[in-house]
């Protein structure tokens, strides 16, 4: 067995070291591995090797960014939320298929009519529009149904409204 799957297999608890290393990345996901042991005064390689192996534990699922106020961001800037209906129940293989798309912000599988919701966030409507047409094109997908966010009432996408 190689050492990353034996460590990928260990069970990792979260140390005190750990959580300030998420703290940090909480406030700035772009901090450098340098600037992190800088701050925490654990050694780089360290810092490296533990942010790998939550990262494996999935512990840190994604680093990200939060957007500025509206005033700040690019007004073509588009979100848009796929409602789909699949030909059979197989939300697996259609997240598999777009889970490392970077506009991807969120995929759940859901109950009733549609079979699952597909949040995306891309730099301009044009984008949104090439996205819908990349998914519909997914062979599992029966139909699909589109709805663009024109404003982020609650503030979790673009900031204070």
């Amino acid at each position: 067995m190689e050492a990353d799957e034996k460590r990928v297999k260990t069970a990792h608890r979260i140390t005190q070291a750990d959580r300030t290393l998420l703290g940090l990345l909480k406030q700035d996901s772009w901090r450098t591995i340098s600037e992190l042991a800088a701050i925490t005064g654990i050694s780089r390689t360290s810092v490296k090797n533990r942010i790998d192996l939550m990262r494996d534990r999935g512990i840190i699922k994604r680093f990200t960014i939060d957007i500025g106020s509206e005033d700040k961001v690019d007004r073509d800037c588009g979100s848009a939320f796929f409602l789909i209906r699949l030909k059979r129940p197989v939300c697996r293989s259609v997240h598999a298929s777009i889970k490392g798309w970077p506009e991807l912000i969120g995929c759940w599988s859901i109950s009733g009519d549609l079979d699952m919701i597909v949040l995306v966030s891309a730099s301009s409507n044009a984008e949104i529009e090439r996205i819908r047409e990349k998914l519909s094109r997914h062979p599992a997908i029966k139909s699909m149904q589109t709805l663009a966010i024109l404003r982020d009432w609650a503030g979790s996408m673009s900031g204070p409204a």
